[in-house]
């Protein structure tokens, strides 16, 4: 019996990916990739399509008449009658029915397993704990600066299955952790950026979460491309159980002859040290893919080009001297040192932290905020806020303020004298929020309303 999602996709169990036609498919989940496996299932000829949300039963779409919508966790025990089950990212591994559907053997499949079964030798594929996005981004607008003809799909952009079929497209695929895991293909090069700690309810600990990130490549990648300590976390976690590609390549191999901050755009969002290495993996995965080396005048090219992506240190108004600024995409403590770092050392900042309490660690940044690298106020809001910056709140309780919600930070905020505020919560937006973009909507509507 599959003991780990790598296992389970991997299983002979299962029937062919491609082959739904005349099979009973069960779909956990009516997010993005539920809707794109429904609409797939059903043009593949499935006889019958079992879908349940824990939230909805109205899809904002007819499928047809051989799709059944359900509601409720009650009604998972429907798939224990499927052929295969399409698992949604937002699936616990360890969730009881899940549990029960590996125990009973039912084949368990998920969009990106579907899309890599076809379209692996075209696809590059970028995980990592944070910088994925800026790092897909940034690969696929430097290949098109290039002429090549490259599209983002995945965890950002299009559903991997809704990717148009063209064997000349090359895919950039950002997939999180939850999307790793159940994979039994792996895309042609693989990309991972850094591993800190997240989504730990579902992986059930740090060494599950890395253990998923390494099927990223596991499944017959032929060039990893990896950050240096990542790979270390990496071989530390799995080996020498995760076979690892014959060419694998870190950072290193281009910091010397990456152009200098002074040769690039002053407004490109590249020229901050934790994108910097983004860049550099995602031009090592080019060089991969092209089997050529890019010149400087091509680097710096795309770097002066590249916007800033929503809700990752983008700007979002002034008030006097104030810049205030949307990094509602940062949901660890890493991440949140990662912002802090790109702020001007010579300047005071705010920053808003609080959402959705996972258990993981705040050590890093507490001890970033202990070290008076930055000179920092503390915002914390529900709902983990106060367990944000604990070490730093004893040693320095007058540059820490709580509040009861986001409006009320922003408030606080204003009343500082600081140069920059910056949201960057810590955690996930689930606890009050639909998700991290409406968060950023009240932050912006606040600032705008000051």
């Amino acid at each position: 019996m599959p003991s780990s999602p790598r296992e389970a996709a991997a299983s002979g169990e299962r029937r062919a990916h491609g082959d739904l036609a005349g099979a009973r498919v069960g779909v956990w989940g009516l997010g993005r990739e539920g809707r794109a496996v429904t609409r797939t299932a059903v043009a593949a000829g499935a006889a019958q399509v079992v879908v349940v949300d824990a939230a909805t039963a109205d899809p904002g779409e007819d499928f047809g008449p051989k799709v059944t919508l359900l509601c409720g966790d009650a009604h998972l025990t429907r798939f224990a009658e499927c052929d295969v089950v399409f698992l949604s990212p937002g699936v616990p591994w360890f969730h009881p029915q899940l549990v029960a559907l590996r125990e009973a053997g039912v084949p368990l499949s998920s969009a990106t397993d579907l899309f890599l079964t076809s379209a692996a030798d075209r696809t590059i594929g970028v995980t990592g704990t944070k910088g994925k996005s800026t790092t897909a981004s940034f690969l696929a607008h430097t290949l098109q600066r290039l002429g090549e003809n490259a599209l983002v799909a995945g965890n950002i952009g299009l559903p991997l299955l809704e990717v148009p079929d063209d064997p000349g497209q090359t895919v950039i695929a950002e997939m999180s952790s939850q999307q790793c895991a159940a994979i039994g293909a792996s895309p042609r090069i693989a990309v991972v950026t850094n591993l800190g700690e997240d989504h730990l309810d579902w992986h059930g600990g740090v060494d599950g979460y890395v253990r998923a990130k390494a099927q990223i490549f596991a499944g017959g990648t032929q060039v990893l491309i990896c950050q240096s300590r990542a790979l270390a976390q990496l071989r530390g976690v799995t080996q020498p159980t995760v076979p690892f590609p014959e060419t694998v390549i870190t950072q290193e191999a281009i910091v010397d002859r990456w152009p200098s901050v002074d040769r690039m755009n002053p407004l490109s969002p590249m020229i901050y040290p934790h994108n910097q290495e983004n860049g550099q993996l995602a031009v090592l995965a080019i060089e991969a893919l092209l089997q050529r080396t890019l010149d400087t005048a091509e680097i710096i090219d795309a770097i002066d080009t590249f916007s800033a992506l929503p809700h990752r240190l983008e700007p979002v108004g002034r008030t006097g001297q104030t810049l205030w600024i949307d990094d509602s995409l940062a949901t660890t403590a890493e991440s949140v040192v990662v912002a802090l770092s790109a702020m001007p050392a010579d300047r005071s900042v705010a920053v808003i932290v609080g959402g959705l309490d996972r258990g993981i660690s705040y050590a890093e940044l507490d001890e970033f905020l202990l070290s008076g690298q930055r000179d920092v106020q503390l915002i914390q809001i529900p709902s983990n806020g106060t367990k944000i910056g604990e070490a730093f709140a004893a040693a320095a309780p007058d540059r820490v303020h709580r509040a009861g919600d986001l409006i009320e930070a922003v408030r606080l905020a204003a009343g500082l004298q600081v140069g920059a505020v910056l949201l960057s919560p810590g955690a996930p937006s689930y606890d009050f929020y639909a998700n991290f973009e409406e968060k950023s909507a009240q932050f912006r509507r606040a600032v705008l309303q000051l």
